[in-house]
């Protein structure tokens, strides 16, 4: 029976609480427990660091989703689980997919993009500084910065970026959005990504998606439907989770004055400031779902074959045997390997463009407006509903 079992997500008394904080006594007495999810399906939870690490890293433990009696995190799924999704596939698929990505998004171009980054923060915080306060940080800076980087990376059209921001909306809070409404925002989102496709063929450019169309592997290419998946999902997951990561620095420093005046007094501290939030407030609180394909034992738990997994990243974020004081705050923490952009081998490609976009933005903002602070209590601002990319709904500053 199902009914008796703790739901997930643990229900939160106050939004602004850490997903890793209601973990702390499973963590302590059951780290690999028996949840029912939001769909009704029963899963095991999986709370320490190192479990964490085990399930995300065996590939025993699979991200397709689809077959007949596997368990769906919300009925009828979540936003990836197309059937061709890079975020859905396990070895090989899953490794030819991202073999083939990886020779169009690579380190060296995202660091190319620094100064153009750079550029696009300044022109936001220009006009920013021409405004009276108090604004929203998301509207001014923590949207349009990433959506803009990504738009230029991509190759699409930045003035498309109202439709694609109320899909993405939709569809990665598929909890309160509905499944119909998901379903159509996907369907739209697709058609956006086909017809753009077709004009790149037709007029090739110096971005991603020219890349990605003629990205080969030996005799191996991209599908059709496998492109226009992956498109989807670097455009959605490109400026959604950096939104929320700039926004989400913004309020913890504003909740922490101490690690405010710390980070203004020393600039270098920026780096180590937004690796602490990506382990504090990161904006995937919680891993995706994966199912046993084989009776594995994690943390002295034997998990059968067809069960579900959810490894919780963000609670081994707040594990007392990996991290020192891990319920403080704090961006001098040197040794931080956090699981905020997951681990194995779903890890986010896109890391170091959300690690630059962030570092710029934060550096930038504190620079220009030295005197930059919350218009509101910390404690009115609005976090998004679980399930979703983790993050402030709003972020009123004024200076």
């Amino acid at each position: 029976m199902t009914s008796s079992l703790p739901t997930f997500p643990a229900p939160k008394a106050d939004p602004a609480t850490p997903a890793g904080l209601l973990y702390t006594q499973l963590r302590d007495t059951e780290p690999v427990t028996r949840v029912v999810l939001p769909s009704g399906h029963p899963a095991w939870l999986v709370t320490r660091y190192d479990d964490v690490r085990a399930v995300l890293s065996d590939p025993r433990f699979s991200r397709y989703l689809l077959y007949p009696g596997a368990p769906c995190l919300i009925e009828p799924g979540d936003f990836s689980t197309g059937e061709r999704s890079i975020l859905n596939l396990d070895p090989p698929d899953h490794t030819r997919l991202r073999r083939l990505a990886a020779k169009a998004f690579t380190a060296r171009r995202i660091e190319g993009m620094r100064a153009r980054v750079e550029e696009i923060t300044e022109e936001l915080l220009d006009a920013i500084s021409a405004r009276t306060p108090p604004v929203d940080l998301i509207e001014e800076l923590a949207f349009p910065l990433p959506t803009a980087v990504i738009c230029e990376l991509l190759g699409v059209p930045y003035e498309d970026r109202a439709d694609f921001r109320a899909w993405s909306t939709t569809i990665v809070a598929p909890f309160q959005s509905g499944p119909e409404a998901v379903a159509a925002a996907m369907r739209e989102c697709a058609r956006f990504m086909s017809e753009l496709i077709e004009r790149k063929r037709r007029d090739p450019g110096a971005d991603l998606l020219t890349a990605l169309i003629e990205a080969r592997d030996e005799d191996d290419r991209l599908t059709e439907p496998e492109l226009v998946d992956l498109m989807a999902q670097l455009l959605l997951a490109g400026h959604e989770t950096t939104v929320s990561l700039i926004a989400s620095a913004v309020v913890l420093l504003a909740r922490h004055p101490d690690q405010l005046a710390a980070v203004r007094a020393d600039s270098t501290l920026v780096r180590s400031a937004v690796e602490e939030v990506l382990r504090y407030e990161s904006p995937a609180e919680a891993a995706l779902l994966r199912v046993a394909t084989a009776d594995v034992s994690v943390g002295g738990v034997t998990i059968r074959k067809g069960e579900g997994v959810l490894a919780h990243t963000g609670s081994a974020n707040f594990d007392e045997a990996r991290f020192a004081n891990p319920a403080a705050f704090d961006i001098t923490r040197r040794d931080n390997p956090h699981l905020g952009f997951g681990h194995g081998a779903h890890f986010c490609f896109g890391a170091p463009l959300a690690r630059l976009e962030a570092q710029v933005a934060l550096s930038a903002l504190l620079r220009r407006f030295p005197d930059l602070r919350l218009a509101v209590s910390p404690d009115e601002v609005q976090w998004r509903p679980p399930l979703s990319v983790r993050g402030p709904t709003a972020v009123p500053v004024t200076w």
